[in-house]
């Protein structure tokens, strides 16, 4: 093991491949397309018995959870000649050379991460990174698992994925939500701990979220929301409600602070304490009983490793968890603090208490030894009541607290970092939405001057930041800005309406090195074919419809793409391509026909005509796939079944003889991407839109993803 530091923030930006870009724009298109279908379906029919509540067009979000729709909107055709030229601009983008220093080392440091063999770990809570062997990786990583976890039953697996069916199938979200997607665990290293050059200890990271998380996570918003509307306590949600809290402290000369701190939280919430804050949270708010099995199944939470084996957490029942970075992982927290908040309230007598997440703060009258010994000892009783450990400091004038340091004395706040953590800010050279490097210093500038209680304070703490913006390339420097309180409003003054828009968002990718203004052309597009006087205007015009770019990967995303493949069993990998033809000489793909997650290509020689081309893909075995198509080819009953079929019996019947040539073009596998699409269908598509003579049809680019649907548990055993 050895030390691997970038030196600069990890967020920064290289320059993609044209591929790399084309394919992330097709997405954020794929994605526009299909929400401008279902605004303009519903708007179209309004008149009809359309159902509203299983489709995007619904105005019932309660019922939806914030979830999207997975179906494919039908066609439009007033949007035809709009999608036409929108596709069309993915086909025609011209790319630029882009040459600068910054990105120069940028790509020379992504080359040499991919050409590695090795795993490169981050530290748990300093900016360093290791270099490690594969080999080393995983047996360190296999000891960490094995400590905490025991190997679960794959009948285990059957029977959580039986349960999320009937689970989605009560809520009426099966076209709404994906299955949970089994991704390997990984560590990082504490290097912060003592003798950690001797004795590695490693925080051990679940990435595998239970998607029913995504549906809790709303349950308990509203949930916890309805709770803290009732009850007079204090959940600070960000350090702006924490500092709002401090300032209306009175007397803070008189005052000293009671700091505790939960040891383990996420891990440490049992399942009879989740049971029990739920009972209690009936009393302010109607909780349903699907609410209730929703909440608890998103629990059932397995560990795989990287060969695919599942576990789960040693010492409970029915795998239950709440790891940290779960969808609902917070809101699980804050429920348990509104419990524990409202016993500290009726059993202690504290000036005032709050809690954020694991971290509590309170504030007691006076210094007494022993009332803050006694508050200590019954503050530590309570929460062991509830299975948690706590740290508690009692009588402390000056206490940091998340990103700001309190001090009661002086009555004062001031920004705080952690001791020898370096500031880092992405590169003025970055590959970031121009917007976003303008915009930064600013927000940093206002960001120390909320941290700041005064100007003073400001300027002792600004030469640090104003160094590190300077080091990453930026010439502007920060200022202190005034926290001006928001006057009262005139109650004779009549408030203005404000006007809800439901506005759909093009989001295509930022990159330096694409000469076509994507973001300028869309909205050109948009004026052209939705002009005044159009059906739709209402819908898509510069009110409702509006663009912001979004970004590329970073290199935090490259490094964990580059682990993901280099630490991946061998037991996990496609076996090499067979082939099962009878006679090797007649295999269409010449020896790999049983080659999977394949986008092949098929060229069709007509003996008089120009030779067109096909696109497909196989997710299974390219056999199976080749012989539906010479199924096609053979009975004019499946003659429509696919646009190559089309093409063939069009040959047929004119009576034109004509040869197949078929290849692999592409190599991917069927993993999700953030859009919901997976890398084979985004190969294909991209093929697709090469400027080769092809058949296929353009609304094949705005295919739903088929990888990965889920199926009912009838359907399994098919």
């Amino acid at each position: 093991m050895e030390r691997f530091n970038l030196h600069y923030s990890g967020k920064n930006i290289p320059i993609p491949s044209p591929k790399e870009y084309t394919k992330t724009l097709l997405e954020k298109v794929e994605s526009v397309i299909k929400r401008m279908r279902w605004k303009a379906f519903f708007f179209l029919n309004r008149d009809s018995d359309t159902d509203q509540s299983s489709d995007e067009g619904s105005d019932i979000p309660d019922e939806n959870y914030g979830l999207k729709s997975k179906r494919s909107p039908p066609p439009v055709d007033e949007m035809a000649a709009f999608e036409h030229d929108l596709l069309k601009m993915v086909e025609d983008l011209e790319f630029r050379p882009v040459n600068n220093e910054f990105q120069t080392k940028l790509a020379k440091d992504t080359k040499l991460i991919n050409s590695s063999d090795s795993v490169f770990v981050n530290a748990d809570k300093t900016r360093n990174m290791y270099k490690m062997n594969t080999t080393d990786y995983n047996k360190l990583l296999t000891e960490n698992i094995s400590h905490k976890y025991k190997k679960a039953d794959r009948n285990t697996v059957t029977e959580i994925n039986d349960e999320f069916n009937v689970i989605i199938d009560e809520l009426n979200i099966r076209n709404r939500i994906d299955e949970t997607s089994e991704r390997p665990a990984f560590v990082t290293l504490k290097d912060h701990k003592e003798g950690f050059e001797t004795n590695v200890k490693c925080r051990l990271i679940n990435p595998t979220k239970p998607e029913i998380g995504h549906v809790s996570k709303k349950m308990l918003d509203r949930i916890n929301n309805e709770i803290r509307r009732q009850l007079p306590v204090n959940q600070w949600t960000s350090t702006s409600t924490v500092l709002k809290w401090f300032d209306d402290l009175p007397n803070k000369q008189n005052l000293s602070f009671l700091v505790f701190d939960v040891v383990d939280f996420y891990p440490s919430i049992s399942e009879e304490l989740l049971t029990r804050c739920l009972s209690w949270a009936e009393r302010f708010v109607a909780i349903t009983a699907a609410e209730r099995r929703s909440i608890m199944h998103a629990r059932r939470s397995l560990l795989f490793d990287v060969e695919g084996n599942a576990w789960e957490k040693k010492g409970t029942t029915k795998q239950f968890d709440v790891p940290m970075g779960a969808f609902d992982g917070a809101e699980v927290c804050e429920l348990v603090g509104l419990y524990l908040l409202n016993i500290i309230n009726d059993k202690l007598e504290l000036d005032s208490v709050g809690i954020y997440r694991d971290d509590g703060l309170a504030v007691i009258r006076g210094r007494s030894g022993r009332r803050a010994d006694r508050l200590r000892k019954e503050l530590t009783r309570i929460f062991q009541s509830c299975g948690l450990r706590i740290t508690v400091q009692t009588n402390v004038k000056m206490v940091d607290f998340l990103d700001v340091t309190l001090n009661l004395t002086t009555g004062k706040h001031y920004p705080y970092r952690k001791p020898n953590d370096e500031i880092v800010y992405v590169h003025r050279q970055s590959n970031h939405p121009p917007a976003v490097l303008k915009n930064l210093p600013a927000a940093i500038g206002k960001r120390i001057s909320e941290l700041s209680s005064t100007e003073d304070i400001f300027d002792q703490a600004a030469p640090a930041y104003a160094e590190a913006l300077k080091t990453s390339g930026y010439v502007e420097t920060i200022h202190y800005e005034t926290q001006e309180e928001t006057p009262p409003q005139d109650q004779t003054t009549k408030k203005r309406r404000k006007r809800h828009r439901r506005t759909v968002w093009f989001n295509p990718p930022y990159s330096e090195n694409v000469k076509t203004n994507v973001g300028s052309l869309f909205l050109r597009l948009m004026r052209r074919h939705f002009p005044r006087g159009n059906k739709l205007n209402k819908l898509f015009n510069k009110n409702n419809l509006k663009v912001s770019y979004s970004a590329m990967k970073n290199m935090s995303n490259i490094i964990k793409s580059h682990n993901t493949r280099v630490t991946k069993s061998p037991h996990g990998q496609p076996q090499a391509a067979a082939c099962n033809c009878r006679n090797k000489d007649t295999c269409p793909l010449r020896g790999e026909c049983m080659a999977s997650a394949i986008v092949y290509k098929v060229t069709v020689t007509p003996t008089a005509g120009e030779p067109v081309s096909y696109v497909g893909l196989a997710g299974g075995p390219f056999k199976t796939r080749y012989n539906n198509h010479n199924k096609s080819f053979r009975h004019e009953r499946y003659e429509k079944e696919t646009e190559l079929s089309k093409h063939v019996w069009g040959l047929k019947k004119r009576g034109v003889e004509y040869s197949m040539e078929w290849e692999i073009i592409a190599r991917s596998n069927t993993h999700k991407r953030r859009s919901g699409q997976c890398n084979l269908c985004l190969e294909e598509k991209i093929a697709i839109i090469n400027k080769d003579k092809k058949i296929n049809k353009r609304t094949e680019l705005i295919s739903t993803c088929r990888h990965g649907r889920i199926k009912k548990p009838a359907d399994r055993t098919r």
